[in-house]
């Protein structure tokens, strides 16, 4: 059955009911029994009605809160019919009677409030700000309805003639009621208002329906106040005339998209081309379905349903529990597994070719590293190349003597050359393996320590001093303070007897001070580095002093 035909059945049965109620409302025999039976018949209709709007609301209206604003409508109306039934067929004295009939404002009042309401939910976009409005709605309706209970203190809703207790057959309308009529009468419209601004529907073709029962609501609200004759005979119970018209209002409202639902399911499936899916119960019985999706049996689904998903040929079957049973649909994902398997032979093609170009990169760092160790001996070699021609001709003289003191002689001076070429490689390769080519005063100290410590095999007293040896420094200024010191032991190495090497640090500057004890004169062997300044302090003492400029990079 399509929608337009459930919709059409429905208002159908709605009409029925209402006319059968009516129908029940003119029953005008002399048998109590039947005329009692008759009434009961026709609330226990309108009752169920609106107990049925309520279900209808909280299962179809989307919007959360303005659900929950209806809802509380439609149970006000229950209510009111509720108070209706007990003060005609439970309470029979003029007080209970009069009870009742103050209870009929609560819903009256609070029913355009709380559409009111519903209205500013829709679409809102400061939450605090509308609520705290609402409260201010909700405060006014409760003064209201506190002045109607105390109508009988100030008498300023329903005025009375006669005296207590009062009566609803005898009374004439006080300004707080005129207070009530307006106020109802700004909610209903202010209602509408906010809804037509806040529609989305295009053309607003069909904005009249909730207007109509609005404009019956006034009417017959005008024509009660005047006491007129035919709204007494057509339509004088009050309590059926404003629930049903407030209900047209609400209902009109649902039928021209003001307040939105979410019905049809049958033709959103059916025309959901692109989706096979099914709807069922907790029996697995179905109930709306779209596409092809196929049959399966109940021990299917139970999978399903322990796995969210099952794969069967390409075909994904997925499922997500909904209230009062299961929602299943299936997906082709054929496509993406063919996708999918590309991806992964192209990830496994280049993964292959990560571990090719890996290898290849592992060899040529090892390349690299090669050339980079051959260069860096090959500078070491070529620097120390003076030592090492001197180390062959010390070999050479070694393998000519016959004498043990002369053997021993030259074998230190192997020993002093060689200490130098082992310290020099150590410092070379320390500068390329620091960070920015920095050498350590401490560096310069160790390369001291043991070439003095050689100088005594043969035979000459030597010691040093280096300042700061915390301090880090151009590592050629380092290397020219060591090479210095060789060179001076490889010039003396036959003619002095003590040496003192002394390196410190003024201002930007190295500044080399070697005290020398030697009998010889000295000032002919350093005409080779002009840079050494000799002084003689004594007979036998020299003085040599250098300065080594520190170059960029020492700190």
């Amino acid at each position: 059955m399509t929608y337009s035909k459930k919709r059409t059945l429905s208002y159908g049965v709605i009409l029925i009911s209402v006319l059968l109620a009516y129908f029940c409302r003119q029953v005008r025999t002399e048998n109590v029994f039947m005329r009692n039976l008759a009434d009961q018949c026709r609330s226990c209709i309108y009752l169920g009605m609106y107990c049925a709007w309520v279900i209808y609301l909280r299962r179809h209206v989307v919007h959360k809160k303005t659900r929950r604003c209806l809802t509380a409508i439609g149970c006000l109306m229950v209510f009111w019919f509720f108070v209706r039934t007990v003060k005609f067929h439970i309470f029979h004295d003029p007080l209970g009677e009069h009870i009742c009939w103050y209870l009929y404002y609560i819903p009256m009042i609070l029913i355009p409030v709380l559409g009111l309401a519903a209205a500013m939910f829709l679409g809102e976009k400061e939450e605090e700000k509308t609520i705290r409005k609402i409260i201010i709605l909700l405060t006014v309706a409760a003064i209201l309805i506190v002045s109607v209970f105390t109508n009988d203190l100030h008498q300023l809703v329903f005025r009375f003639s006669k005296q207590p207790p009062f009566s609803d057959k005898d009374y004439s309308y006080g300004i707080v009621f005129m207070v009530i009529q307006g106020w109802i009468l700004i909610c209903l419209t202010g209602m509408e208002i906010i809804l037509i601004r806040k529609s989305r529907i295009p053309g607003k073709k069909q904005f009249w329906l909730p207007v109509i029962p609005g404009i019956l609501l006034l009417g017959w609200n005008i024509g009660n106040i005047l006491r007129l004759p035919f709204i007494k005979i057509i339509a004088g119970d009050m309590t059926a005339v404003c629930c049903l018209l407030m209900a047209a209002i609400f209902q009109g409202c649902i039928l021209c998209g003001l307040i939105q639902t979410n019905n049809r399911y049958f033709e959103l499936f059916q025309t959901s081309g692109g989706l096979d899916a099914e709807i069922t119960d907790h029996s697995f019985q179905r109930y709306y379905h779209s596409g092809d999706f196929p049959e399966l049996s109940p021990e299917l689904r139970r999978i399903i349903i322990d796995r969210s998903s099952v794969q069967e040929q390409g075909i994904r079957i997925n499922h997500i529990p909904i209230r009062g049973g299961h929602l299943f649909w299936s997906e082709d994902i054929s496509v993406l597994l063919d996708q999918y398997q590309d991806i992964r032979e192209q990830q496994e093609e280049l993964t292959a070719r990560n571990r090719l170009l890996q290898k290849a990169y592992q060899k040529e760092a090892e390349r690299r590293k090669t050339e980079e160790q051959n260069r860096l001996l090959n500078m070491i070699q070529n620097q120390t190349a003076g030592q090492l021609e001197l180390l062959s001709q010390f070999m050479d003289e070694l393998e000519r003597t016959e004498s043990r003191e002369q053997y021993d002689w030259i074998l230190g001076k192997i020993v002093v050359v060689g200490t130098y070429l082992k310290r020099k490689k150590n410092l070379v390769l320390t500068q390329y393996a620091s960070d920015g080519n920095l050498l350590t005063m401490e560096d310069l100290r160790q390369s001291l320590a043991e070439s003095c410590d050689s100088l005594k095999l043969c035979r000459i007293r030597a010691a040093y001093y280096v300042e700061n040896v915390d301090v880090q420094m151009n590592a050629d200024d380092i290397l020219k303070c060591y090479d210095t010191f060789e060179w001076l032991v490889e010039r003396l190495l036959d003619i002095m007897q003590s040496v003192f090497y002394r390196v410190s640090q003024i201002d930007d500057a190295l500044r080399i001070s070697v005290h020398i004890v030697s009998e010889a004169d000295l000032r002919g062997f350093m005409l080779e580095r002009p840079e050494l300044k000799v002084q003689q302090e004594d007979e036998n003492e020299w003085f040599i002093r250098c300065i080594v400029f520190r170059k960029r990079g020492g700190r």
